[in-house]
């Protein structure tokens, strides 16, 4: 369509404001409700939401806009956000008033937290109760607070941002060549006429001959992508580069102020990047399903769990099947006068894992869908037969997409039954789908806490994780392994690797390694630096396993020391939600939202939460991009840790807290001391769990 980038439009836009933009950027909302419960559910998901809000708010004339202007809107939009409703917001006409940023000054109002909430959930993102200082969140969030708190909050100031003008020589496009798919850059909006075009596309799909259906499939799914990539996606792309050496580079943040940082990394952002379309967009996503959480609860009703675009709505015990599939259908039917396609479909739509099953095809009846969910992104939808059988209907692979399949599905086993519906529609492999049901039938069975994993030979086999070499780290982690042989047998880049686990109760296997630590009585399980173990790709992983080393020193490691996939799996079904109370490993019931009471913000790099391969292949802390805290926001915050110190009294903090009391003293006089320790005082002085809060700068 020859549109031309932002960025290329507008190069002097303000270095200050592209960093309250970034500070106001968060992803999709994903949370456990109902934690490790069966719950009845009707679960809803919402109609292609990121294009959806793109046409809402009208975002598309930005994207064809010459470039942004801005205002100060403070005034208008107190007002606008004392008066809001839910019967406002059911007005279309209210959504494109949402493209501004608000600077709030957070005093327990409920707004989305990224933040170390323990363990290995670092920088997650909690929706939870927050005080501290002036902060910039999208209106959306604003509203969002205000739906769950019933006030608005304390607005210090607002910007609102508005298209400058249209691009010229815009061109019309045929997509795919097709002139049915025609899209005029000036007279349509982009993102409905592709949903229009794909709706289209599966209407005639429902009564095409045979020989017609693949040709329509292949068209409806790349309209799909096309909506999703072209409406979020690409805006927010931010490619990490690393640096020859250190250079000092100015860093801002939300507080509009640059400060001096010392970096190895830049963050490079992609060529149609525009920060500000896409925390617009995440935003109103987060309003959709704070909306509908809200009408869940005032029509009596609860909500198991949500993700992103979906939430699963849970019937209470003493509700009859008809009054809540009701109640459900008058929470579906409000968003109806929202749709602002050709086709007038529900928005909220009933996914067909709430319909029964007849031959393995799905029939027009609603049947009682029940949900187990763990952790954020890990949860499982499921029926029970008349005789008991679980017959999954969705799962989730979450943390599990990393192993390679132990077994395959010809190779299942007999005691587990067939999946009901193509693996394809539950979302997971086949050994995924087994390992689901293992964990629903424990808690059937009435031992939640202690899934039985005998249910194949092979989850005995060390288990193996396949990662692409797509990054220098680890590249570098085959340095020995290459130098000695030739080219065609190198580890290179874009070949897969596979890695393992140490089982550090498997130890007493490999005397040779224990030999290598000194003073092994007197060091912890923490301070002995455990092998990392890697290996070439191989088909098989078991025959990987057998050429196993240690990454750092290139030394063999035995195959009897490596975590079978029962090790790795032992834990799944307990991992924590701790962004909430009750949420901790064998908590069970309803979780609730925490009071965050920060010291700080620390400033992050957008691509800073790769968990996964932080959690399962220990990737060097270097891969994270942390541009550390501002030094006046800092000092203010072990100012104020110093005096709560001085208050209690340090020889008391010392002997109850953990932390030495010489450690103690050099923070009192002003010395570095590590975050994990700044970190450890605060949750002793229950002043935080979580000190440093996280946010994104330019």
């Amino acid at each position: 369509m020859n549109i031309r980038p932002w960025r290329e439009l507008q190069p002097d836009f303000p270095e200050y404001l592209i960093g309250i933009i970034l500070s106001t950027y968060f992803g999709g909302r994903s949370e456990v409700h109902h934690r490790r419960i069966i719950s009845e559910v009707r679960y809803c998901d919402f109609l292609s939401m990121y294009p959806t809000v793109c046409t809402l708010m009208g975002l598309w004339r930005f994207v064809i806009a010459s470039g942004l202007t801005w205002w100060d809107s403070t005034a208008e939009t107190t007002a606008f956000l004392e008066t809001i409703s839910l019967e406002e917001l059911n007005d279309r006409n209210c959504w494109p008033e949402l493209t501004t940023l608000v600077q709030v000054a957070p005093n327990e109002d409920i707004f989305p937290i990224r933040a170390n909430y323990g363990g290995d959930q670092q920088n997650t993102i909690g929706l939870n109760c927050l005080t501290f200082t002036p902060l910039w969140f999208t209106l959306a969030d604003c509203i969002v607070s205000k739906l769950h708190t019933r006030k608005a909050p304390k607005i210090i100031r607002a910007i609102t941002f508005e298209p400058l003008g249209l691009q010229p020589d815009l061109q019309s496009v045929k997509i795919g060549g097709n002139p049915d798919y025609h899209i005029d850059p000036y007279t349509d909006d982009f993102y409905r006429r592709v949903i229009d075009l794909r709706s289209s596309v599966k209407a005639r799909l429902k009564t095409a001959p045979s020989a017609e259906r693949a040709t329509l499939d292949s068209a409806q799914l790349t309209l799909k992508i096309l909506a999703n990539a072209t409406s979020y996606g690409n805006f927010v792309e931010l490619n990490v580069e690393d640096l020859t050496k250190p250079q000092k580079r100015n860093c801002n943040g939300y507080s509009g102020e640059p400060f001096e940082i010392l970096t190895d990394k830049i963050e490079e952002p992609g060529r149609y990047f525009h920060p500000l379309i896409a925390t617009l967009i995440t935003g109103a996503a987060r309003l959709k399903l704070a909306i509908t959480e809200r009408l869940v609860r005032d029509n009596g009703l609860d909500w198991a769990f949500c993700d992103t675009d979906s939430m699963a709505i849970a019937k209470p015990e003493n509700m009859n099947a008809i009054e809540f599939d009701n109640r459900v259908e008058a929470i579906r039917n409000w968003f109806n006068t929202l749709n602002p396609y050709a086709e007038k479909a529900p928005l909220l739509k009933l996914e067909d894992a709430n319909f029964g099953l007849s031959g393995g095809r799905g029939t027009n009846e609603v049947e009682p869908l029940y949900c187990y969910a763990i952790s954020a992104k890990r949860y499982a939808l499921f029926n029970l037969a008349p005789d008991g059988t679980i017959v999954i209907r969705k799962a989730s692979a979450h943390g599990l997409g990393h192993l390679l399949p132990p077994y395959n599905g010809e190779d299942a086993p007999l005691s587990i039954p067939s999946p009901s519906i193509s693996l394809e529609e539950i979302g997971v492999e086949r050994w995924q789908h087994d390992f689901w049901h293992q964990i629903i039938r424990a808690v059937l069975d009435g031992h939640p806490d202690q899934v039985d994993l005998n249910f194949h030979p092979n989850l005995a086999l060390p288990a193996a994780s396949r990662y692409a070499g797509t990054t220098p780290s680890l590249l570098a982690w085959f340095r020995r392994h290459n130098e000695s042989r030739p080219y065609g047998e190198q580890v290179r880049p874009g070949n897969f690797l596979l890695a393992y686990q140490i089982n550090p109760a498997a130890l007493h296997e490999w005397p040779e390694f224990l030999e290598t630590v000194d003073n092994t009585e007197t060091l912890t399980a923490k301070e002995i630096r455990l092998p990392k173990p890697v290996a070439p790709f191989e088909r098989d992983p078991t025959k990987a396993a057998d050429r196993c080393f240690d990454r750092d020193t290139g030394i063999s490691i035995p195959r009897a020391v490596l975590k079978t996939y029962k090790e790795v799996l032992a834990h799944y079904h307990l991992r924590p939600e701790t962004k909430f109370h009750n949420g901790n490993y064998t908590d069970r019931g309803i979780t609730s939202r925490r009071h965050i009471k920060p010291t700080a913000v620390r400033n992050i790099g957008k691509e800073s939460n790769r968990w996964e391969e932080k959690l399962y292949l220990g990737v060097d802390e270097g891969a994270d991009i942390d541009y550390g805290v501002a030094p006046e926001n800092e000092k203010l915050a072990l100012d104020s840790l110093r005096e709560k110190i001085k208050a209690v009294g340090l020889r008391k903090i010392a002997r109850r807290s953990g932390v030495a009391r010489r450690t103690i003293e050099r923070l009192m006089r002003g010395k570095k001391v590590r975050d994990v320790i700044i970190s450890k005082l605060c949750r002793f002085l229950d002043m935080t769990a979580n000190p440093f809060i996280s946010s994104h700068p330019r």
